[in-house]
């Protein structure tokens, strides 16, 4: 039996558990999100909401009286990649600086198989569990666009924002699959993906608000991944392969340090 799909197999079974819970908490909250929109449209307290400016502009919530500004608002500009993020985070640093720490990769890596081969599996089953929660809850935003009179939001804008969520997210995870084949410990390739996706976030929303950092916006994986709004705007496939461009060089030099170094022994 090849030792790939072994593998893979595996960390798709020791994944199973989160990816259920995940999908049901992250799907949950989106319905609760998208259920509160025709209780809201046309209301006075959805147009006061416009005159807060630079506050909403900082959550990439400009429109929120319409139903793509509200999508944008409530899940596409920050709730669902900040939530997909931590997920995938969480996943594959456990799943390599975790257990490496833990000394759960001796016995394994005892075994006939590349320690490149284990770190790949892992960061394939990840992505894997990442792209299952994230259709699940943007399927779930384009089926009920009926039933919460989103009618007017296009299918395609939809896709392309979940689209563009995950893509953060499987970028802000793969930076501590990175840091986590360099050796670092789990707190700390945790800890490195959160402040580059934090900066990433300020760099997108919060500097622009001055007019003299306005141009620090267009170095932002995140304004990359999403734009200003994902949902209103659309998805802009040049940006996008450009995080896709960081994931590869990140997952290649994870890959490749795990690959060079000695395995950390607890």
């Amino acid at each position: 039996m090849k030792p790939a799909p072994t593998l893979l197999r595996h960390d798709l079974s020791a994944l199973r558990r989160s990816t259920i819970w995940w999908t049901v908490g992250i799907v949950s909250l989106s319905l609760v999100n998208v259920a509160f929109w025709p209780s809201l449209e046309g209301s006075e307290a959805m147009e006061a909401f416009d005159d807060m400016g630079a506050l909403l502009e900082a959550f990439g919530a400009q429109d929120l009286a319409s139903p793509a500004g509200y999508l944008d608002g409530q899940m596409f500009a920050l709730m669902l990649p900040a939530l997909l993020a931590g997920m995938a985070l969480a996943s594959l640093s456990g799943k390599t600086a975790g257990d490496e720490g833990a000394g759960k990769l001796e016995v394994l890596l005892a075994l006939p198989v590349r320690r490149s081969s284990v770190w790949l599996a892992r960061w394939v089953a990840s992505m894997i569990s990442l792209a299952v929660v994230a259709t699940a809850a943007g399927g779930l935003v384009v089926v009920t666009r009926p039933v919460f009179s989103l009618d007017e939001v296009g299918v395609g804008a939809l896709l392309g924002a979940t689209a563009g969520c995950a893509v953060l997210a499987a970028f802000t995870s793969s930076i501590a699959y990175a840091a986590a084949g360099a050796g670092a410990s789990r707190g700390k390739a945790a800890g490195l993906a959160v402040a580059v996706i934090v900066t990433s976030y300020v760099m997108a929303y919060l500097a622009p608000l001055s007019e003299r950092l306005e141009w620090v916006r267009s170095w932002s994986p995140w304004h990359w991944a999403l734009g200003e709004q994902p949902v209103s705007d659309g998805a802009a496939i040049g940006p996008l392969f450009g995080v896709l461009v960081l994931i590869a060089a990140l997952v290649g030099g994870g890959t490749l340090a795990v690959e060079r170094r000695d395995i950390h022994n607890p």
